[in-house]
C-alpha cells in the first residue's frame, strides 16, 4: 500500500511538472500576440505574477520564519532574483525580435552553462558526456545564429543574442538557488523557502526595472490586459507553484525530460496561432539542443546514482 502511495505520488509530480511545461510553452504565442512593447509586456506579466507568487514566499516564509531570515539575508537569494529578472525581460524581447523556436531553444541550452558552471561554483564535475552534451549545444547554437547571420537579419541576429543572454541568465538562476539551499537542503519544508522567495523577488525586480515603459504602455484595448493578466496569473504565476511542488518528488533526468515540452511545444503554438516557421536550420539546431539536454540529463542522473552506493 505505502509503494503505490509513493508511485502515485511520484506520478503526481510527474504531471505537475507536464502541466507546469505546458503553461510555459504557451509563452510564446502570448509574447508573439501582446500588441505591446516587449519590455512592457515583461513588465506586466510579473506584476499580474506578483500576488500568487508572493502569496505563497509568504505563506512559506511563515511557515519556516527561520529559514526565512537566512534565506533573504543570503546574497545567493538576490543573485538569484536579479538573474531572473533578467532572464525573463531577455527573452520576452528575444521572442519578440526573432522566432519563437530560436528564442526558445537558445535559452533552453541554460542547462549546459549550468553543467560548465557546476565545477567552479559547486563542485560538481562533468565527465566526457557532459562534454558531449556541451558540444552539442554549441552545434544547434552556430546553426542559429549562421541562419540568421547568412541572411543579414539585425533585428533577428539581435533576437538570438539576447535570448542567449537569457539562457545564461537563467543559468544562474539554477545555480544559485541551489549554492543557496546548501545550508537547509536536509529539510524540504525550509528548502522550499529559498526558490519561492527568489520567484516572488525576481517578479519584484523585473516590475521594477520595466516600470517605465509599463508607464509608456497603458493605453490598450481589454483583451490585451486580460492576455497579459492571464500570461502573468497562470502562465508565469501558477506553473512556477506547480514546478516548484513536483521538483521536489522527480529524479533530475525525470524533471529534465518531462520540462522538455515547453521548446517542443512552444513554436508548435505560436505556429498554429501565428503562421510563424521556423526554418529548417532552426529545428536542426533545435534537434541538437534537445538531444544534448536528455545526454545531459541522463549522464546527471547516473553520475548521482554512483556517487549513493
Amino acid at each position: 500500500m505505502a509503494g503505490n502511495r509513493q508511485q502515485l505520488s511520484r506520478r503526481s509530480a510527474l504531471g505537475l511538472m507536464f502541466a507546469a511545461a505546458l503553461l510555459w510553452s504557451a509563452g510564446g504565442v502570448a509574447i508573439k500576440t501582446a500588441a505591446m512593447l516587449p519590455v512592457a509586456v515583461a513588465g506586466w506579466r510579473s506584476l499580474f505574477a506578483l500576488p500568487i507568487l508572493g502569496f505563497v514566499a509568504i505563506a512559506r516564509a511563515r511557515s519556516q520564519p527561520e529559514s526565512a531570515r537566512t534565506a533573504i539575508c543570503s546574497p545567493w537569494v538576490w543573485t538569484a532574483s536579479s538573474s531572473y529578472a533578467l532572464m525573463v525581460i531577455a527573452f520576452v524581447v528575444a521572442t519578440k525580435l526573432t522566432t519563437a523556436a530560436n528564442a526558445i531553444f537558445i535559452q533552453y541550452s541554460s542547462i549546459v552553462h549550468i553543467a560548465v558552471l557546476s565545477w567552479p561554483l559547486l563542485r560538481e564535475r562533468i565527465g566526457w558526456r557532459e562534454g558531449v552534451a556541451c558540444g552539442g549545444v554549441l552545434v544547434g547554437m552556430s546553426l542559429f545564429f549562421g541562419e540568421h547571420l547568412a541572411i543579414s537579419s539585425v533585428r533577428a541576429s539581435t533576437g538570438d543574442a539576447l535570448a542567449f543572454v537569457s539562457s545564461l541568465a537563467a543559468a544562474w538562476v539554477v545555480i544559485a538557488i541551489r549554492r543557496g539551499l546548501r545550508p537547509s537542503i536536509a529539510i524540504r519544508d525550509a528548502s522550499a523557502v529559498f526558490p519561492s522567495l527568489v520567484f516572488a523577488v525576481g517578479n519584484a525586480m523585473t516590475v521594477l526595472v520595466c516600470s517605465p515603459w509599463m508607464l509608456a504602455s497603458r493605453s490598450h484595448p481589454m483583451d490585451t490586459w486580460v492576455l497579459l493578466a492571464a500570461m502573468g496569473a497562470v502562465q508565469t504565476g501558477v506553473s512556477y507553484i506547480l514546478y516548484g511542488i513536483a521538483i521536489t518528488r522527480l529524479t533530475a533526468l525525470e524533471s529534465s525530460l518531462a520540462s522538455t515540452f515547453d521548446p517542443i511545444l512552444n513554436p508548435v503554438w505560436v505556429l498554429l496561432a501565428t503562421g510563424e516557421r521556423p526554418s529548417r536550420l532552426a529545428l536542426v539546431g533545435g534537434a541538437f539542443v534537445l538531444a544534448s539536454v536528455v545526454l545531459l540529463a541522463t549522464a546527471r542522473t547516473q553520475r548521482v546514482a554512483r556517487e549513493d552506493k
